[in-house]
């Protein structure tokens, strides 16, 4: 199938000033996490939890003892959606792959930020819906579907550049990825829409809004399949004075990426502390008892994250104070996080797809739990 029959079409400015594509750099914790044999939350230097997920610290989020793992995007989805009781079989990875080159094309999109698109090229077309059908090997997989939000994403991208402004505001982001995640067949809620969720931390109530809730057709108690937070201004109150944890670095013959450290015991560079407040608050609505989905989106730059946390632990986090929580190693949570990926980017948007494609898939494979 030619590529010029699929989306839309862009050129870019040959002078256009590249952008940097990177995740903003926030301070980390000076506390260090010591496990051995089990793990004591720090004196924290009050016993308040701020009831808004925008004020918390990374100090806060250090006191919950996280065990922070880097992985691919479509790893983490099918980790998570295989304790789901869905899989793919082997001859279907390699299908995947080639659905993921046809559906995530976008005729060669490749740009690292919308500051260098020319929306005066930006020619779109709605693609052959008869020529990508015979591509899809994959039921759950609705053309008509893609079809739809791939004219609203190049719409939405089309009218964004038009107005021409210094600076594109983060609800036109959100709205961009919106039309990109149900392109690939994930249903969303987004706010206003989107209902306020609570929990206790540290016996403090916690109330929030997600940006974009992933939400599951099968089930309407557990319904959540991940939330997502599209990143405004970072908080004044996540920026704790001290040293920088171990960052991870990447190499120019390897896409992996190699922490210094051998565990980050702090939360990431670039993963903000209001994003794990979200999956502890979404936690008892998804889909899965005792994991959450998250993805976090920094103008096009997308983070996939997983938060795991055993039942006993999330009721000890709850009803303990900050400073006398006590957690064994067995015990202690952990997030999953990929690096961020660039949707405008050709090579970085086929991570995204296939986890996007992944979860799709497998959320209508999924056997619900009794």
């Amino acid at each position: 199938m030619a590529e010029s029959s699929i989306g839309f079409q862009s050129s870019v400015h040959c002078d256009a000033q590249t952008t940097n594509n990177s995740v903003r750099q926030s301070s980390q914790s000076s506390r260090k996490i010591t496990v051995s044999p089990s793990y004591s939350s720090p004196s924290s230097t009050g016993n308040g939890v701020p009831a808004r997920t925008c004020d918390w610290t990374r100090s806060l989020v250090d006191e919950l003892g996280l065990r922070c793992v880097c992985k691919h995007p479509s790893d983490i989805v099918t980790e998570h959606m295989s304790a789901a009781l869905a899989y793919l079989l082997p001859h279907e990875i390699n299908d995947l792959d080639k659905l993921t080159d046809i559906l995530g094309n976008l005729n060669n999109l490749d740009d690292e930020s919308l500051c260098e698109v020319d929306f005066k090229s930006l020619k779109y077309f709605p693609p052959h819906e008869a020529e990508l059908r015979k591509e899809v090997t994959f039921k759950e997989i609705d053309i008509s579907t893609y079809s739809i939000f791939l004219k609203r994403f190049g719409l939405g991208l089309w009218y964004a550049l038009k107005e021409n402004q210094p600076v594109i505001s983060e609800v036109k982001y959100q709205y961009l990825y919106e039309q990109f995640l149900q392109m690939f067949g994930v249903l969303v809620l987004a706010q206003p829409v989107v209902n306020t969720e609570s929990t206790k931390i540290f016996r403090k109530e916690v109330s929030l809004r997600a940006d974009i809730v992933c939400v599951s057709q099968k089930d309407d108690v557990r319904c959540s399949v991940a939330v997502c937070e599209v990143q405004k201004e970072c908080c004044s109150a996540d920026i704790d004075v001290g040293p920088t944890a171990p960052k991870l670095r990447r190499t120019d013959n390897t896409s992996e990426d190699l922490p210094v450290a051998k565990e980050n015991t702090s939360l990431p560079d670039g993963l903000p502390a209001q994003h794990v407040g979200q999956l502890l608050t979404y936690l008892p609505k998804s889909i899965c008892k005792e994991a959450l989905l998250g993805m976090t989106v920094d103008k096009t730059s997308v983070t996939f994250t997983r938060l795991f946390m055993k039942a006993d632990t999330m009721t000890r986090i709850r009803t303990s104070s900050r400073d006398s929580v006590r957690l064994k190693e067995e015990e202690r949570p952990i997030i999953y996080y990929s690096k961020p990926y660039n949707y405008l980017l050709k090579k970085d948007r086929k991570e995204i797809v296939k986890a996007l494609l992944t979860l799709t898939i497998l959320e209508h494979r999924r056997v619900k739990k009794t």
